[in-house]
Parts: C-alpha cells; sequence; structure tokens
C-alpha cells in the first residue's frame, strides 16, 4: 500500500476509534423494534438512500420546530429513542435517521456502500445528509422550515458543528462531545469557504479528555449566541445525556434559540 494510501486508512480508523467506538465491519441494521414513530426515507443531494423515523410533537398542531438527530460513529437511530419524549414532550417534533454508511442508509446511488468501506471524503460528506433531511422537512406542511436545529453525538456532534457553519436552515445546534484530535481536514469545516459556525450549544465531560477543551476552542471561532457547557465525570456522547442537568440545558437551550 501506498504511503499516502495508508495514511488514509489510518486516519480514518483512529477518527472512528475517537468518535467513540473501535471500527468494524459488522453493519448492524436499526432494529424495527427501537423505531416507534414513522419510519420514513429521503435522498442526499450525492444520491445516499438516508432511512429515518418522524416523531411529532405532543404539543399543538400547526407548524412545529424541529430537531434533526444525529448519532455517533458505529451506532444508528435508535440510539436516541430513550431521549426523544423530551424533545416531543417540550413542543418539538424528531427526525433522526441513520448517518450514511450506518443501519440501513448504506446505499450510495443503489451500491453498497457501509461505513468499513469509508475514506475521508466520505466522512466530509455526511453534513449532506443534514440538507437530505432538512429538504424533506421543508416538504412537510407541519414543519415550521424556520425553526429547525440539530443535536448531535461524537461522530454526530462533528457533523452538526460543519452543518452549522454551511447550511443557512440550520438555526442552532448541540455539539455534544466533538471530536477534534485527528487531522483538521475531517469533518471540522476546514476545507469549507467562509466557513461560519453559529449559534451553538458545546457540551461535554471535563474528565473526557480533549472534547472539553476542544469544544472551548472552537467555540472562540463560533458566532454568537455560543455557550461551552462541562460536566464533571467523563461520560462521552449521549452518555452525558444521562446526567438530568445536562438534558434540562439542552432543552433550554432549544426553547431560547429555536
Amino acid at each position: 500500500m501506498a504511503p499516502r494510501a495508508y495514511l488514509a486508512v489510518l486516519t480514518v480508523a483512529l477518527f472512528a476509534i475517537q468518535c467513540g467506538r473501535q471500527p468494524t465491519d459488522n453493519e448492524v441494521s436499526t432494529p424495527a423494534e427501537l423505531v416507534t414513530g414513522e419510519t420514513v426515507s429521503f435522498k442526499t443531494p450525492d444520491g445516499f438512500s438516508i432511512f429515518a423515523a418522524w416523531f411529532t410533537s405532543n404539543r399543538q398542531s400547526g407548524r412545529r420546530p424541529t430537531v434533526v438527530l444525529i448519532h455517533p460513529y458505529d451506532q444508528n437511530l435508535g440510539i436516541w429513542i430513550p431521549f426523544v419524549p423530551d424533545l416531543t414532550d417540550a413542543g418539538y417534533h424528531v427526525l433522526a435517521y441513520d448517518v450514511r454508511g450506518h443501519g440501513q442508509s448504506t446505499f450510495h446511488n443503489d451500491v453498497y456502500s457501509p461505513r468499513s468501506r469509508f475514506q475521508i471524503e466520505d466522512f466530509n460528506s455526511m453534513p449532506l445528509d443534514v440538507e437530505g433531511a432538512i429538504g424533506w422537512l421543508k416538504n412537510r406542511s407541519d414543519v415550521d422550515a424556520a425553526r429547525i436545529g440539530l443535536v448531535g453525538a461524537a461522530l454526530g456532534a462533528n457533523v452538526a458543528y460543519v452543518s452549522s457553519g454551511t447550511n443557512p436552515d440550520v438555526k442552532t445546534s448541540v455539539v455534544i462531545s466533538l471530536v477534534t484530535r485527528l487531522r483538521q481536514d475531517v469533518l471540522l469545516g476546514a476545507s469549507v469557504s467562509d466557513f461560519k459556525p453559529r449559534s451553538i450549544l458545546f457540551m461535554a465531560s471535563h474528565g473526557d479528555g480533549y472534547t472539553f477543551t476542544s469544544s472551548e476552542r472552537l467555540a472562540r471561532g463560533t458566532l454568537e449566541p455560543v455557550r461551552v457547557s462541562g460536566y464533571q465525570g467523563a461520560a462521552n456522547g449521549l452518555a452525558l445525556l444521562n446526567n438530568p442537568a445536562a438534558r434540562a440545558e439542552l432543552i433550554q437551550w432549544l426553547r431560547t434559540h429555536l
């Protein structure tokens, strides 16, 4: 293997590990029993077929704000199911999807494309999933298209962070345990011209190594409103939301900024 190709493969593997899970060739589908909402699908601008679940707000009818949930590496949308009631009870519609290469989102232009085959450019294309999700939401009469927010954890946090600086339809974002330890060209917006992330709540544990200090650094380049919230312990990703204070802060951020 050529040195440059080897470096690319190594970078992808290390990035996957830093996103919270070891790389694996086992492509796990999203179990149907985990999806209690309406199962839907949409296409990304570059041709990925994305599997998703749609949950409606428990509040009044009419156009409602919507939260898009983006899961960590080597997971699927099912990991968000325990948190969905917090959002629907607070008045939000929710769209959770399997990130490209994960769960049931493994076909790119009808060709099987699991995450185990991904290169750096495939990771950097993940914000196109958000673009496809927002396009799908805009076609719904019950969605307030001016009030769409993102919540991402680990790998999903990186996707939300980049989308906040590239997609004007994203009103606000919450990024949990964002990954920045490796190459700056992997899901950090470094290759995007005129990249201006905005309106972000960064959440991380003080004991989770670099995630908190990295959040502080990235927050300095984020347009207001912006906040960095650190929590005791070493919880990473969705595990941080086991803390009731963290869940409450996330909901309050959405109430204020979405």
